[in-house]
């Protein structure tokens, strides 16, 4: 094609390959797909619902965590542990939205875009974006929260700092 960068993710694309009736010319624009059946890969369909689930798990448990600040006793021991395994269920989620996503790569607009040797984690001619860097340190970071609240479930309120 020519030479243009295409961003491909589960529900957004930008710099897409579009049929005309001359032939096919690359659209040099980010769009969303209009409705979720128009995603082209059954495979980011899951890897949306796997990721953005994870992500309405990951905001519940914060708001919780910030309203502590405002309401004593809302994060108990029960509560941290509660959350901990929140945020290991939303750590599988993304990791498993992230193993799906690449089964994808067999699409035609991947092919179109990035060669016809392009198959499920198999590229092309396309490299990996800063993005999915992100998404494997939001796994670290869901991890180390997940630790770290089991860490505050051991740790008793009061037994912290004893006057004399």
């Amino acid at each position: 094609m020519d030479q243009a960068d295409a961003y491909f993710s589960s529900f957004r694309r930008c710099n897409y390959p579009r049929h005309i009736s001359n032939g096919t010319i690359i659209i040099r624009e980010c769009g969303r797909y209009a409705r979720f059946n128009d995603i082209p890969s059954v495979w980011w369909q899951v890897s949306t619902v796997l990721i953005g689930s994870a992500t309405a798990i990951t905001v519940i448990v914060a708001v919780s965590s910030i309203s502590a600040c405002c309401v004593t006793h809302v994060i108990q021991k029960s509560t941290a542990k509660i959350a901990g395994y929140l945020q290991l269920l939303a750590a599988a989620l993304v990791s498993g939205g992230g193993a799906f996503y690449p089964i994808g790569w067999d699409n035609r607009e991947v092919k179109e875009s990035c060669g016809n040797i392009s198959g499920p984690y198999k590229l092309g001619t396309c490299h990996l974006s800063w993005s999915v860097y992100m998404l494997g340190s939001s796994v670290v970071l869901l991890l180390l929260c997940f630790y770290l609240s089991f860490y505050a479930s051991r740790d008793s309120p009061g037994n912290s700092f004893r006057s004399i």
